[in-house]
């Protein structure tokens, strides 16, 4: 039976970080078949997607891949995440394009874009293996004038109020805070999680860095959730709050360097140490990234 949404949404939130820290990424995979370039080798001086992400930790060659397809006007077809330590599939999404804004990935997924082809609804459940006893989630996105993500609501089982809200707080066109409050609830705080850059570096069309994208970073940096940020990240200190109490329970602490960028600004490799990032867990320790150019 469904409980309580709010308590049931962030009881699952604590399941996933008890789990989050110190994370080991071995049991990922990788094959990197949608990916043309990136990795040692660099891209052509076009426009660019993430194809792959590979982390490598162990140096004896990828250990998880995250794998993106295209069809001819780059709209992401099919999504897989391998497994080459175990050799296996340990996810694959199909995305259907039923119409100009609508995108179907399976019975209980979907997405709604704008004009410009951004992300603006995604509907879901709370657990894809058990879907008659889930929650049913639909997350909105707002953009602000210079084309950021600025607002991300989620509704649960038709709720006419946002359960949980997150404001994205820039600063020069740099995310740099991210608070989620359970706004049913008496706007209590979630999450916090302060971003800070490399601003020695500039860089086209990397991943982005929502440290509380936990509704799914697979589909992440395959969509388009609004401008990327010119700069990779440095840290990211994401702290967990008891939304009753206001008591802190958990702090994640990420440091990012180390990366390789080619001569056209697209961001080949870099390292991630420290805690896990939920919403960011696509690039944690040593990882590549390929892309796909046209």
């Amino acid at each position: 039976m469904k409980g309580n949404n709010v308590k049931h949404f962030i009881v699952c939130m604590l399941v996933v970080i008890s789990c989050s820290k110190n994370s080991d990424t071995s049991t990922g995979g990788g094959n990197n078949g949608g990916g043309n370039s990136g990795g040692n080798g660099g891209t052509k001086d076009t426009s660019c997607v993430i194809s792959t992400i590979s982390q490598v930790n162990s140096g004896a060659g990828a250990e998880s891949s995250l794998s993106a397809y295209y069809n001819n006007n780059y709209q992401v077809t099919k999504l897989i995440s391998y497994d080459s330590v175990h050799n296996i599939k340990n996810f694959e999404a199909d995305f259907n394009y039923i119409s100009a804004d609508s995108v179907r990935i399976n019975s209980y997924q979907y997405l709604i874009l704008d004009a410009n082809k951004r992300v603006t609804r995604f509907a879901t459940i709370s657990d894809l293996a058990n879907p008659v006893n889930a929650d049913n989630y639909v997350f909105e996105y707002e953009y602000n004038s210079n084309g950021y993500l600025s607002t991300k609501n989620l509704f649960i089982n038709g709720s006419q109020l946002p359960n949980f809200s997150t404001a994205y707080t820039y600063t020069g066109n740099l995310l740099t805070n991210c608070e989620m409050t359970a706004v049913s609830s008496g706007n209590l705080k979630v999450l916090e999680s302060t971003l800070s850059y490399d601003n020695s570096l500039n860089i086209k069309n990397w991943i982005y860095t929502f440290p509380d994208a936990m509704e799914g970073y697979m589909y992440i940096n395959v969509l388009n959730f609004g401008n990327h940020s010119l700069n990779p990240l440095k840290q990211v200190v994401t702290k967990i709050y008891d939304p009753a109490s206001g008591q802190l329970l958990d702090t994640w602490t990420t440091n990012y360097g180390n990366y390789k960028i080619d001569a056209n600004g697209y961001l080949l490799s870099g390292e991630a140490n420290g805690d896990l990032q939920q919403g960011i867990a696509a690039f944690y320790g040593n990882t590549n990234f390929y892309y796909s150019c046209h």
